[in-house]
């Protein structure tokens, strides 16, 4: 009987896994909904966990969450289990029945015994036909997933929401879940202890601009007779701010400053607080019912008025810049200066009045101590050439400010040398001074207009000239119509005199300062590096303004001499300036601000002095022979590839001294090395013209290497590239030795010509310099004393050794370890 009763409640071929799984879906859609109130509880405990709301309650009421969180986590969890039975195997099939979509209880089928006809042959094989069948059909059983009816349950999806909830907790609370947890499971109570000592903790920060970290005040010691000792002397600056907070007391505590008495206020249980603003007063105090909690000696600092000065007398640059130079300090750094310019009471009084306020750059931020340079553009100024006072102004970070002793001195004005631009500033100095005499200052633009031959023909010219006159003439209210006329004079003086120049100077000016600031400030890396490529792309205009106006002046036939340079002048060109671009771009990108402020002040004070002048004649010379000097180093690079590849063509060629004296034959790729060589000759000869109409004369190495490369390419001719490396290697020595002979030939030119550069004035080398600045022998010629380099008897030897080496790995009869050293020794050469 019990083996027939496990064949009925587990009959052969029943699927245990599905049976197993139909069983599982059944209690989970039974268990789920019975156990939600106990979820429910358990994620409300974590979101108060993860938000940390439960450890800013006071302890009694953290601890009565606790207990009320776990009581009825607890008893969701009773009641979910409570009448809560495994569903039985039936259970089971019918729910698998159901989820194949089967009819007719074929797994009920499995279980069922034949009862009638066990001897009747026919009825059995029906029955075992009945059963195979619907033992087929189970063959086909799925499981779907549990279908719990908490949906229907649940209206309002309050499930939804306490999940949103949880995840933005956890979101919230992201690597500090732990210490969250442990505070929540850890509520404070606070246990009443009625001889504690009351606790204080005081803290004085000081005003955000001075720099100076807050600090916490240690309560001082107390004697062993229970007397309070006063603590050690306070020094804060004044308006800091003082934060004190008792515990532990009953009683309300009362600070003390000086005479001033301020009471805390209670912020809970027995914690009081206060905040106060250290003004005045010569201590601080804390009592509690009249005793002192502790006590310290206060010593206010004062914030100092900002001092400032001239570090030099104001000065005009040579390009008629206002170049101011001061030292600034404040004991918390100085935020801001500024230069106030006023007008002479001895200047005509046509002139306008008002001071006016110039701001001068400081370095860093808010620096303790200031040295500055700052160059001002006021040529255009109605005040240039009119004498003026100046005194300088620093402000510190709360609005103090000192100044400076004035300076008198006579604004910079430029000295304009075309005649019509000079006639026209003439007339526009005559307008500002006397604008009672208009009427002649028209007449007179007029006049100036008639004589285009004068101006190049210039349109512009022509119709600003005859615009000035008009407005002049027709003008309602004079006032205005000088303030519009006497720019666009200024505007036209300077196109007759230098064309676009002064407009890229004006751009080249404003990069500089927009840059200045960017480094005294707190710019991104990636606004420096674009007002950096600014800044260059204003240099390269400047620059190529500058040369385009002196080719016109010298097109137009104009006197240059006065603009001639000494040979000996401190010079610096487009490289040069390029290279102080990217130190300075690399500074501010390594953080090294301050350092590339002090380059880019360097830089301003050399371009605002610079002296132009350009002798175009000796500029072209230089440009030809930097060519020239590329194309020799061009060509000497193709002459040591040819070389290197003869010397490989030699060690696969019979006739290199090894094979059979009688064997002759054309060598692969020689007729390429022959019409490569022949190339490098023609190059070479048409170098040495050009080299004869530059300097004159044609060093005479660059004929014998002429010699050793036709020599070479005969040798290739007849396939015999093992005769061609010696050729080579002499013409490669003699184009080295020709390069070196061309180099000092120029540079003993160039010595000895009156050169023009671009440069500062007034800063002479020493005469026995170059114009880069290299110390020259007697000859002229570069000297090399100081310098670590090669003498020609070391580079002759080095040849002779290299050669050598060459030679002896061409010989086969050599044993293969030396054979593979020399290819070695040979490979980097």
């Amino acid at each position: 009987m019990h083996r027939l009763r496990m064949d009925i409640a587990q009959p052969r071929g029943e699927p245990k896994r599905l049976l197993r799984l139909a069983r599982l879906s059944v209690a989970w859609e039974v268990l789920w909904p019975r156990l939600w109130p106990l979820v429910a509880v358990l994620g409300l405990f974590a979101a108060l966990t993860l938000f940390d709301i439960l450890p800013e309650l006071p302890g009694w009421l953290h601890l009565a969450t606790l207990i009320v969180l776990g009581t009825a986590a607890a008893v969701s969890l009773v009641l979910a289990l409570t009448g809560f039975h495994t569903p039985s195997i039936g259970t089971a099939r019918r729910r698998l029945e159901q989820d194949s979509g089967l009819e007719h209880r074929p797994l009920t089928a499995l279980i069922d015994r034949q009862m009638t006809s066990m001897r009747d042959p026919e009825a059995r094989a029906l029955w075992k036909l009945h059963v195979d069948r619907q033992r087929a059909r189970a063959s086909q059983l799925t499981v779907r997933l549990p279908r719990p009816t908490l949906a229907e349950r649940d209206g309002f999806g309050l499930r939804g929401l306490l999940a949103l909830v949880v995840f933005v907790a956890a979101a919230a609370s992201w690597g500090d879940w732990w210490p969250r947890l442990e505070r929540v499971l850890s509520p404070q109570i606070a246990v009443a202890s009625g001889g504690s000592d009351p606790v204080l903790d005081l803290f004085i920060s000081p005003p955000r601009h001075t720099g100076v970290a807050p600090f916490y005040l240690q309560p001082p010691p107390v004697t062993e007779t229970g007397e309070q000792l006063p603590g050690p002397s306070i020094a804060a600056p004044v308006d800091s701010v003082l934060a004190a907070r008792v515990s532990g007391t009953a009683d309300v505590p009362t600070l003390i400053l000086g005479l001033e008495a301020l009471t805390f206020g209670i912020v809970g249980g027995d914690a009081t607080e206060i905040e106060a603003v250290l003004t005045a007063g010569d201590k601080i105090a804390v009592e509690v019912d009249g005793t002192v909690l502790a006590e310290w000696p206060l010593e206010l600092i004062p914030d100092l008025v900002p001092e400032i000065a001239f570090a030099e007398t104001p000065t005009g640059t040579e390009r008629g810049a206002l170049r101011l130079h001061y030292t600034a300090e404040d004991d918390y750094g100085v935020a801001a200066v500024t230069a106030t310019v006023a007008l002479s009471p001895d200047a005509p009084e046509a002139l306008p009045r008002a001071p006016m306020q110039l701001e001068l750059t400081v370095p860093g931020r808010q620096p303790s101590e200031a040295e500055g340079v700052s160059f001002h553009d006021l040529t255009p100024h109605p005040w240039a050439g009119q004498s003026v006072s100046i005194h300088l102004t620093a402000t510190d970070a709360v609005g103090q400010s000192g100044a400076s002793e004035a300076v008198d001195i006579v604004l910079p004005e430029r000295t304009f040398e075309h005649p019509i631009a000079r006639a026209i500033i003439d007339q526009r100095r005559t307008l500002l001074l006397y604008p009672e005499q208009a009427a002649e200052v028209s007449e007179s633009l007029e006049t100036l207009s008639l004589r285009p031959d004068r101006y190049y023909d210039d349109a512009v010219v022509f119709l600003a000239l005859r615009t000035a006159s008009r407005r002049l003439t027709l003008a309602d209210n004079l006032g205005e119509a000088i303030a519009s006329i006497e720019g666009l004079l200024w505007d036209t003086a300077l196109r007759l005199e230098d064309g676009d120049l002064s407009l890229a100077e004006r751009d080249l000016r404003a990069a500089q300062q927009a840059l200045m600031d960017a480094l005294s400030s707190d710019a991104s890396d990636e606004e420096i590096a674009r007002l950096m490529e600014e800044l260059r792309q204003a240099m390269d205009r400047y620059l190529q303004a500058l040369e385009e106006n002196l080719m016109e002046q010298l097109a137009r036939g104009e006197d240059l001499q006065p603009m001639m340079i000494p040979p000996n002048a401190n010079t610096i060109n487009r490289q040069q300036l390029d290279e102080m671009l990217r130190q300075m771009q690399e500074l501010s990108e390594s953080g090294a601000r301050d350092a590339a402020r002090d380059m880019l002040a360097q830089l301003q004070n050399m371009l605002e002095n610079l002296e132009t002048g350009m002798a175009l004649q000796q500029q072209q010379q230089q440009n030809q022979m930097m060519s020239l000097l590329e194309d020799m180093q061009a060509l000497m690079e193709a002459q040591q590839e040819l070389l290197d590849q003869t010397f490989q063509q030699s060690q696969s060629s019979p006739e290199n001294g090894q094979g059979q004296p009688g064997q002759q034959g054309q060598q692969p790729g020689a007729g390429e090395s022959e019409a490569v060589q022949e190339a490098l000759r023609r190059a070479l000869g048409q170098m040495m013209r050009e080299m004869g109409e530059l300097a004159g004369d044609i060093p005479a190495p660059l004929g014998r290497a002429e010699q050793a490369m036709r020599s070479s390419s005969e040798a290739l001719g007849r396939g015999r590239p093992d005769q061609a490396i010696d050729p080579q290697t002499q013409a490669l020595d003699a184009l080295q030795q020709g390069l070196q002979s061309f180099v000092d030939q120029m540079l003993e030119q160039m010595a000895q010509q009156q050169g023009t550069q671009v440069g500062p004035a007034a800063q002479p080398l020493p005469s026995n310099t170059d114009p880069l600045g290299r110390p020259l022998r007697n000859s002229g010629s570069v000297s090399t004393e100081d310098v670590a380099i090669p003498q020609e008897s070391d580079i002759q030897r080095s040849r002779e050794i290299l050669r050598e080496l060459r030679r002896r790995l061409g010989e086969r009869q050599r044993p293969e370890p030396e054979r593979n050293y020399i290819e070695r020794l040979l490979r980097r050469f």
